[in-house]
């Protein structure tokens, strides 16, 4: 009965310790690396994250479902149209070095329309990722917004500063 006993408590001894590892936080750093084109690199626990890795991160976090479905939104769009690019771009340029036909180019034209178009998608994960990092490195809180606005009041109109 007593080797059940501490068995027991050993067994809950050795689970609290995981649990308690586990609640450590780790803030997300972002660092920009590249020399000609600049590239966001996320860090945490002094291991870099590429842009895939840190959607996934985002979606295990229940905290952080407002952040993370627009971020994943964004990025598998920009995914999709810069792989479609890619093949539209390449089987033009492939047929003209296979055969003697005319490749058909406007394949090339809609894939460089699609790469056009995943522009825009991909300025957009980087501005909410930087959001998203910042909302989880204050600890789930909402930065305030400074603002400056013109208003009336009871002296006649003036600058007003919120908070």
């Amino acid at each position: 009965m007593r080797k059940l006993i501490f068995c027991i408590g050993f067994i809950l001894i050795l689970t609290s310790l995981k649990t308690t590892a586990q609640i450590k936080f780790e803030p997300i750093g972002l660092m920009e690396k590249g020399i000609l084109f600049k590239k966001d690199v996320y860090v945490r626990c002094d291991v870099e994250m590429n842009d895939e890795q840190l959607v996934k991160l985002l979606l295990k976090d229940p905290n952080m479902a407002s952040y993370a479905k627009p971020l994943t939104l964004n990025y598998s769009a920009g995914k999709i149209l810069s792989a479609s690019a890619g093949i539209l771009i390449t089987l033009p340029i492939l047929d003209s070095f296979g055969s003697d036909s005319d490749p058909n180019w406007s394949l090339a034209y809609i894939g460089a329309g699609c790469l056009a178009a995943s522009i825009p998608f991909k300025i957009a994960f980087r501005k909410k990722a930087r959001k998203a990092i910042a909302y989880y490195n204050s600890g789930y809180r909402e930065a305030k917004d400074v603002s400056m606005l013109f208003q009336t009041g009871p002296n006649g109109v003036g600058l007003v500063m919120k908070f």
